[in-house]
């Protein structure tokens, strides 16, 4: 990238700096100004001292020249792999030790491991970077594995100070996990407080209120008088992150991907290509956190209740029944629901909802609702998630040979992205296409009675893209494989390429999203 004239004028001002240093004081006066511009020039420091030549971008002496004029009481809201742990986590951290060795900070990240991440690269860096040791000797051992008292990502790791606090200069600890005790540093360094695990799962609200609560809770380890410094990317419309600002715990300073924030916006940093690319990895809800910093950037997704369409139930000999399964892995509060999907297609072109099973179950459980429901519906097709296939068709075949009731079990997988599979739906929700059952209520795990369809509609319909939970709708999604199509129009001899709502759309499966 070419350099704007403020940085093509700041890299003057550096060799003009060097060049008068040198013919002032000659070498040492050359290395003296290096030292200097290292402990007050961020971006030097990066660029010039810990070798981070990609750091040569305007986009990026920006950001550093704005971390470094106001570096602490900041929530740094930046996009996926735009540089804000490099500027400020590993740069910056640095460079405050290099300004005062005395200095203690901790760094916090959602887990502990993650948070020695962090520390592994600031202490290979003050192990191997001979110009960083040449240039602060004052600061930084020669050979600090040997030399120093306490050098490991478990305890730390500290460089040559008068004083002997029982914290290292730098340690590393996870506010979940594993918060330190009768510790207090200087700094409070926060970066990736927010983990996709935070917000995933049936009990995502009770994990972000534990996050928040033991962040809330790390606030104690900090010093009086002391700053606190946080870094991060979106993964919820509510999490921990929204909580801090809510309190006033920081002021934010949010860079997305693009300049406006929107999908199609014009990029600050990476390429529009780059961008494509990771939104077709990581599907559109994870990119619109990730890289947008907003669930809801794009606008095109989500459902409507009023598209949705109803009916009593009854009669349905007349409907080309199928079974759609997305099984969970485990029956545990946190895990995901099974989804068993009753549906029948009927020769208006249109799907409509026969039964749900929608609930928590063991492997035994899921084995026989799967034959329950066979033998109850006889239908025609039997369509099986692929990830939980394996784990479950062995006992789906040994549940089949001790009945002497055999059915075959599709298997049905794909490329997509799970919310890019559940987003087929929406012309085919938009079209009134789907009429899901007005009520159906079942015992769930815990024993009570419940609406599924209501539960269906309130958790899943209402909050997605947004909402922790997705297995019903993935579910309901393979009715857009084309295996399944094929199965369901083959009794009704009707023509798939005239019913399938993505058919004919130039560019695949993706194309009509503005992907």
């Amino acid at each position: 990238m070419v350099p704007n004239t403020a940085l093509r004028e700041r890299i003057r001002l550096y060799t003009r700096r060097l060049n008068e240093a040198f013919e002032a004081g000659g070498e040492d006066g050359y290395h003296e100004a290096r030292a200097f511009l290292g402990r007050n020039d961020l971006f030097y420091l990066l660029v010039y001292i810990l070798k981070r030549k990609d750091c040569l971008q305007q986009w990026i002496f920006e950001r550093t020249q704005e971390v470094q004029k106001a570096p602490d009481g900041y929530l740094d809201l930046w996009a996926r792999e735009h540089y804000k742990s490099t500027i400020s986590t590993f740069g910056l951290n640095i460079q405050t030790i290099l300004n005062n060795p005395e200095i203690t900070i901790g760094i916090f990240s959602h887990t502990r491991d993650i948070a020695k991440g962090f520390l592994r690269q600031i202490k290979q860096e003050l192990e191997t970077n001979d110009d960083l040791k040449f240039l602060y000797p004052e600061v930084l051992w020669r050979d600090p594995r040997n030399q120093s008292t306490v050098w490991s990502l478990d305890n730390g790791i500290v460089v040559k100070r008068k004083g002997n606090p029982k914290e290292s200069t730098v340690e590393a600890w996870g506010v979940v996990d594993s918060q330190p005790t009768s510790k207090h540093f200087d700094v409070l360094d926060y970066d990736d407080l927010v983990t996709l695990d935070t917000v995933s799962g049936r009990d995502a609200s009770e994990k972000i209120k534990k996050c928040t609560t033991a962040w809330a809770t790390s606030l104690n380890l900090g010093r009086r008088g002391g700053v606190v410094r946080y870094k991060g990317s979106k993964y919820h419309q509510v999490d921990p992150y929204e909580e801090i600002l809510r309190r006033g715990a920081a002021k934010e300073r949010r860079y997305a991907a693009t300049m406006d924030g929107e999908v199609n916006g014009e990029p600050v940093l990476m390429s529009a290509e780059e961008l494509a690319q990771k939104r077709r990895d990581m599907g559109a809800y994870v990119y619109n956190c990730q890289m947008l910093l907003d669930p809801r950037a794009d606008t095109t997704l989500g459902f409507k209740r009023e598209d949705l369409r109803f009916w009593k139930g009854g009669n349905h000999d007349n409907l080309v029944r199928i079974i759609l399964v997305d099984p969970a892995s485990k029956k545990k509060r946190e895990s995901d629901f099974t989804a068993m999907w009753v549906l029948g297609y009927g020769a208006d072109d249109n799907w409509y909802m026969i039964d749900l099973i929608f609930d928590k179950m063991g492997l035994t459980e899921k084995v026989a609702k799967v034959m329950e429901l066979h033998r109850a519906y006889r239908p025609i097709f039997v369509g099986y998630e692929e990830y939980g296939l394996q784990a479950d068709i062995e006992a789906i075949e040994w549940r089949q040979d001790e009945e002497t009731y055999h059915f075959d079990v599709t298997p049905l997988g794909g490329k997509l992205h799970k919310d890019d599979r559940i987003m087929r739906l929406q012309p085919i929700f938009e079209a009134h296409r789907v009429y899901l059952l007005e009520r159906l209520l079942r015992p769930n795990w815990e024993g009570h009675t419940v609406d599924v369809v209501k539960q269906f509609l309130d958790e899943e319909i209402e909050h997605f893209p947004v909402g922790a939970h997705k297995d019903g709708l993935d579910a309901l999604s393979r009715i857009c494989d084309e295996e399944v199509l094929a199965a369901a129009k083959a009794p009704l001899k009707i023509d798939i390429s005239k019913c399938n709502p993505l058919a004919g759309r130039k560019g695949g499966d993706l194309s009509w999203m503005g992907a």
